[in-house]
């Protein structure tokens, strides 16, 4: 496994720092590295417009500075630098929440774009884990203090199965304008979840 963690701008309130391992790759996206100097992380990397930050000075890690006018978000282009240097898998930290809920809705693109790159990526704030499941099928161990939810990223999720679970699927068609996958309930079992056709956004979150 070849792990890269991307480090965002919305404010981290939790250990930031017992979740990166001495082998990860860390980037921080933009205002990404004010919370990894917050938390005593050390990046290999720096990438950002920086209009929303000064650009860090005697950093020890490598700057690239993008273009302000430009397609990509500073943690798309951080993505995509994940998938075309080979990394299986992405934690993501500081890019869920915050002011600006349109780069909430962004990254929650761009961990569908990890996705279709066969790279596992999990976005994770101090409440709860986002991921997305295309074409395939995730194991959960039991959470009982837990909720977990799903949601149709496309028009239609075809193919749905939920087994081990308060309330189970077999074979749904999900579409992106009821959300029926809300709130589901783990009851000491493990939770398998497939999808045969299309794009699930799972999030785990805290009960209390």
């Amino acid at each position: 496994m070849k792990r890269c963690v991307i480090i965002g701008a919305v404010e981290i309130d939790f250990p930031l720092e017992n979740y990166i391992r001495d082998t990860d790759f860390v980037i921080c996206a933009d205002r990404g590295w004010q919370n990894a100097v917050a938390h005593g992380i050390k990046p290999d990397m720096i990438v950002g417009d920086f209009d929303s930050s000064p650009q860090p000075e005697n950093a020890g890690a490598d700057i690239t500075v993008l273009p302000v006018v430009k397609d990509d978000t500073d943690t798309y282009y951080v993505a995509r630098y994940a998938v075309e240097h080979g990394f299986t898998d992405v934690l993501l930290r500081g890019v869920i929440g915050g002011r600006r809920f349109e780069h909430t809705i962004a990254n929650i693109q761009t961990l569908l774009y990890l996705a279709r790159n066969r790279v596992n990526a999990t976005a994770i704030t101090a409440y709860s884990q986002i991921m997305v499941i295309e074409n395939g099928s995730i194991s959960l161990p039991d959470m009982g203090d837990k909720f977990f939810s799903l949601f149709s990223l496309g028009d239609r999720a075809e193919g749905v199965s939920i087994k081990g679970a308060k309330y189970p699927l077999d074979n749904y068609t999900l579409n992106n304008f009821y959300p029926i996958g809300v709130s589901n309930e783990f009851i000491g079992e493990t939770v398998e979840i497939s999808v045969e056709k299309g794009s699930l956004l799972l999030i785990i979150s805290d009960k209390d």
